[in-house]
């Protein structure tokens, strides 16, 4: 049942794909070009549309208009690629020591949530069983991990120790 809701789905994309495909083809549209500002008269040449200037063989050839001048007073500045890699960690997680925050997600573990004084947002890990009720202030203290799991939303950290604040 589940492959044919894929199957349709995929029908789907495909032909918006191709519907969204055939409003330009190639950067040149009927709808790009510009209409002719008047008729001509009869007896005489045909006016050629804004853009587009007749040569000597009486055919149109295209013109290209000049690009306007930058108002700004200079160039903008740009990145540099790095030559090398950083000396330092980029990341400023703590590695070790205590944060105090309130618990966003309790129980008796091994995942908890908890926001930090500063905003940060932490998944905390613990197997040891640690009973945080959510709302609760609390003083963590963290260590990185190397697990990799999923503990919810925010920076993965071990939480070690933790105390009730007041």
């Amino acid at each position: 049942m589940r492959s044919h809701h894929t199957y349709r789905i995929g029908i789907a994309v495909a032909i918006g794909a191709l519907a969204a495909g055939c409003g330009s083809t190639g950067g040149t549209s009927s709808s790009a070009s510009p209409a002719p500002a008047s008729v001509a008269p009869s007896g005489s040449a045909p006016a050629a549309p804004s853009g587009i200037a007749p040569s000597a063989g009486g055919a149109p050839s295209t013109t290209v208009p000049e690009a306007p001048e930058s108002t700004s007073p200079g160039a903008l500045p740009t990145l540099t690629k790095p030559t090398a890699p950083p000396r330092e960690p980029t990341d400023n997680l703590p590695d070790k020591g205590w944060v105090a925050g309130n618990v966003t997600r309790g129980g008796s573990g091994p995942c908890y949530g908890l926001t930090a004084d500063d905003g940060t947002k932490y998944a905390l890990y613990s197997a040891a069983g640690i009973k945080l009720t959510a709302g609760d202030r609390v003083k963590v203290k963290l260590e990185t991990t190397l697990l990799k799991i999923y503990c919810g939303p925010g920076d993965l950290m071990a939480m070690t120790e933790a105390q009730p604040i007041g």
